[in-house]
């Protein structure tokens, strides 16, 4: 076995890498920490170190998944970041859409409780592009994107699956224009 340099910081990247890929794949429920510190390369206890818990571990996978940073206040803006992150070429790091790792069910009601709350938040941020104060649209686009997500990741739908972002920014700004009616222009 290789020995690893002491860096903290490192570890608690590489546990976080391992455990969004593994959340995403497999759930909070199929994800195990010892998996997830094999993965990552160091000792199962660093996770007890440095995140507490199973839950804690999750939350910070959570937190730490690039989220779609600042939204756009203006619908070009906002078409060209969803097209950007619903691409085929978005997120190589993690192989899928982070996404998915908010769509296995859990058993755990503050697992449960975590996603709702992420999902709400992104919510939010769609709300507030659109201004009209409709939280069914602001739902219903995000609710696209994560169709998105889940037909590249495991249906594999042509030419959905392999389209780039040039390719969805024409149907992308028409759904957003459909749905934010009233957003700022």
């Amino acid at each position: 076995m290789v020995e690893r340099r002491r860096d903290s910081g490192q570890t608690k990247r590489d546990l976080l890498g391992a455990a969004r890929v593994r959340f995403m794949r497999l759930g909070f429920d199929g994800t195990t920490l010892r998996d997830v510190a094999a993965d990552a390369g160091v000792n199962l206890a660093l996770i007890k170190r440095y995140f507490d818990s199973k839950e804690g571990l999750f939350k910070a996978a959570l937190a730490a998944t690039p989220g779609p940073g600042e939204f756009p206040s203006d619908r070009d803006a906002l078409v060209a970041e969803l097209s950007r992150q619903l691409s085929v070429d978005a997120w190589p790091e993690f192989g899928e859409h982070p996404v998915l790792m908010l769509l296995r069910v859990s058993e755990n009601e503050n697992v449960e409780e975590l996603r709702r709350k992420a999902m709400e938040d992104f919510s939010n941020r769609l709300l507030e592009v659109s201004g009209d104060g409709e939280m069914l649209r602001a739902q219903l686009l995000l609710a696209l994107g994560v169709g998105v997500a889940v037909i590249r990741s495991g249906v594999g739908l042509q030419p959905l699956s392999g389209a780039t972002a040039e390719d969805l920014a024409g149907p992308i700004k028409d759904v957003v224009d459909a749905l934010l009616k009233r957003s700022v222009s």
